[in-house]
């Protein structure tokens, strides 16, 4: 059932041993946020431990704590009688790990998604936040927990992250205040800035070469894509992860109101959209199973050969823009 700010923290009060559970392919406002979370819950004397089905990222691996994430198959710390959903949209977007999280007796979920109906015994949804991150730190303050430095930086890596460094359009004054408690607590915005959007290997360096020097834009020139191939992530010995950012070279071209990158996978293709100028792309992905936020959004197309997929998605948005 969907809940308040004051039901989900009755909800911690009232529970212990705590599974925190986010998303498969997690971003930056999954880490941070279920590892702000696990911290919050242990300042409260809880026992808590974080949950993943994927191995962190490189680009994370500077998080306090980030190397505990684990999973059900890696081994459990001990057996949770509480799960609760971090940035989860469904408890399908938990993957394998949705097994534990109904397994426990009790459930909760905090998310920002508009597609979030509610799971679980409550759901503390903002749909206007820019972040579940956002919400994790007014959720600290509501439980009377005081923010430590390295709790301060996961937060603050979850909002940078969601909010585009604080650049999409659902970037609010909440988002910045929210920010500004974890700058009070001791974030190192220069420093998180730094690791987040201005450090990157020479192989993705390379990536971006070969993806800048091989876009494509549609008729109208309102919408531009790329595609990555295997082929061509091993000839910059650039690791899958690394593309993420990618796509928003695409929608920032003049003109442009949506951005596409397709990632071929080992089991799959991988699409991402950005919106520009107002565009709400996460209709557009909603079109191939998948979802979003207004800016910012993917779809996953199992069995499809990437130039198919890549002249499906893009055909589609350009319809979508001259509507």
């Amino acid at each position: 059932m969907l809940g308040t700010l004051k039901d989900i923290a009755d909800f911690i009060k009232a529970n212990d041993d705590f599974a925190v559970i986010t998303h498969f392919k997690p971003d930056g406002d999954a880490y941070g946020s279920a590892l702000g979370l696990v911290g919050v819950l242990r300042l409260m004397g809880k026992n808590a431990f974080p949950v993943c089905d994927d191995e962190v990222e490189p680009a994370y691996r500077f998080l306090e704590n980030s190397a505990e994430f684990t999973n059900s198959e890696k081994g459990l710390p001990f057996t949770p009688l509480t799960a609760i959903g971090v940035d989860v949209s469904e408890a399908s977007r938990m993957g394998k790990s949705e097994e534990l999280f109904w397994s426990c007796p009790k459930q909760g979920v905090i998310d920002h998604h508009a597609t979030n109906v509610g799971f679980g015994d409550v759901t503390y949804l903002e749909a206007d936040a820019a972040s579940t991150g956002e919400l994790i730190v007014k959720l600290a303050d509501e439980l009377g927990v005081k923010l430590t430095k390295p709790i301060a930086e996961q937060l603050y890596t979850a909002i940078s992250t969601d909010s585009g460094n604080f650049s999409f359009a659902d970037t609010s004054p909440q988002t910045l205040m929210m920010a500004a408690k974890c700058l009070e607590a001791g974030a190192d915005a220069e420093k998180l800035t730094r690791l987040l959007y201005r450090s990157r290997t020479p192989g993705k360096t390379r990536l971006i070469g070969l993806a800048l020097s091989s876009f494509v834009m549609s008729p109208s020139g309102r919408v531009a894509g790329v595609k990555l191939t295997v082929k061509m992530f091993e000839e910059a010995g650039a690791a899958l992860p690394e593309a993420h950012s990618l796509v928003n070279y695409m929608n920032e071209i003049q003109g442009v109101c949506v951005g596409i990158l397709a990632e071929e996978r080992p089991d799959a293709t991988r699409v991402s959209f950005r919106g520009a100028n107002g565009t709400d792309v996460s209709v557009l992905a909603q079109q191939f199973g998948g979802g979003g936020h207004i800016a910012a959004s993917g779809a996953r197309f199992e069995g499809e050969n990437i130039d198919e997929v890549f002249k499906k998605v893009m055909d589609a948005a350009e319809r979508f823009v001259c509507d």
